[in-house]
């Protein structure tokens, strides 16, 4: 009996999904879209969240003979199963899959994702933000790629040194924000964007002489959103509660709606926004934003303290500088502050000593 043959078929299409929240997202999506273009594959985009593994992975099931590349997104363990599942369908049918992110790992999320068939990538490297190792794996002779990675790297890592960067930071939150409240598609609302910074870096959207959006609605609801979170911020900082614990200030405040966590975290390093009420606060060694589903934001303001540490007390991690964890859902804030303060004080694994900093 003659064996049956069994023939590949060509790779000609890309998937590109990538995390909605943030530059380092929208810019990781961009340089795949380069990619995709310098090999010729047909390229198509999910921007997802952690919330929305199970509805992306199980989409990526119906997939056939795709280039699937993940970026700028960490294994959500307690959807492990159906991101495997998704995935392994998708090699069946000809697919192949590249992973690249910058966040912490479990040896169970990284085994199971280099167990799958067809010789899958994967690449973690938390020294850098995910558009970096995206630029340095696919495009690393690419400029345009490299420019992206750098305004990633600019906004990851909150060094807020390029306008540009900064103001795209706020049109990613427009956009999200806007999408949510009239229920669109979020993916198709930035896809325009990603594909103008795909194209032409960040020229494509903005004009660094002028400071400004190319788009004049677009720059019109970004300064719109900017005096409306400043707002915000200031109202939300008079409600703050202020603890020293092990010889670094502890600031715990709600957050506000409308507002991201980096952008508080900026808000709150930067001395001239600390004045209530004719006080001058101190910058907080330790930043620490409640939203009012319980979710916990830890930024610092100085390096004296671990953000992934103090947020690994909570359930949650990240990285040193920027970290995220949950308390859950409460009713009193006050509540919060002191069962915060009190966690942290039994613990000094989020405090970095002076003689090994």
């Amino acid at each position: 009996m003659a064996e049956k043959s069994v023939t590949k078929k060509k790779i000609g299409s890309l998937l590109s999904i990538s995390h909605d929240k943030d530059v380092d997202g929208l810019n990781s999506a961009a340089i795949v879209w380069r990619y995709a273009k310098s090999k010729g594959l047909h390229f198509d985009m999910d921007l997802t969240d952690y919330g929305g593994f199970v509805r992306t992975f199980s989409s990526v099931a119906t997939r056939r003979n795709t280039l699937i590349i993940v970026t700028d997104l960490g294994m959500d363990d307690s959807a492990l199963d159906a991101v495997v599942a998704g995935l392994s369908r998708a090699i069946s049918q000809g697919c192949r899959v590249v992973w690249l992110d910058h966040h912490q790992w479990s040896d169970r999320a990284v085994r199971s994702i280099l167990s799958l068939e067809n010789k899958p990538v994967l690449k973690v490297n938390p020294e850098y933000c995910a558009a970096e190792i995206t630029h340095k794996v696919l495009m690393p002779r690419d400029e345009i790629c490299a420019e992206l990675a750098t305004v990633a790297h600019d906004t990851d890592f909150n060094l807020r040194q390029i306008d540009g960067a900064g103001a795209l930071t706020d049109v990613v939150s427009v956009i999200r924000f806007g999408t949510i409240a009239s229920k669109e598609d979020l993916t198709a609302a930035l896809r325009p964007i990603v594909e103008k910074l795909a194209e032409k870096g960040l020229a494509g959207v903005w004009n660094d002489q002028a400071k400004r959006f190319h788009d004049s609605l677009l720059d019109k609801r970004v300064h719109h959103y900017r005096k409306e979170k400043l707002k915000k911020m200031r109202k939300a900082l008079i409600g703050h509660c202020d603890q020293e614990i092990h010889e670094r200030l502890v600031r715990v405040l709600e957050m506000p709606s409308g507002v991201t966590t980096t952008d508080m975290g900026t808000f709150l390093a930067d001395s001239e926004n600390l004045a209530v009420d004719g006080n001058q606060l101190k910058v907080a060694d330790l930043a620490i934003t409640v939203s009012s589903g319980g979710m916990l934001g830890f930024r610092r303001g100085y390096e004296t303290t671990l953000c992934n540490m103090a947020a690994k007390l909570f359930n949650g991690g990240g990285h040193p500088y920027a970290a995220g964890g949950e308390y859950g859902v409460y009713t009193d804030f006050q509540a919060v502050c002191d069962d915060i303060f009190v966690t942290l004080s039994k613990s000094k694994d989020w405090v970095i000593e002076a003689d090994s900093a």
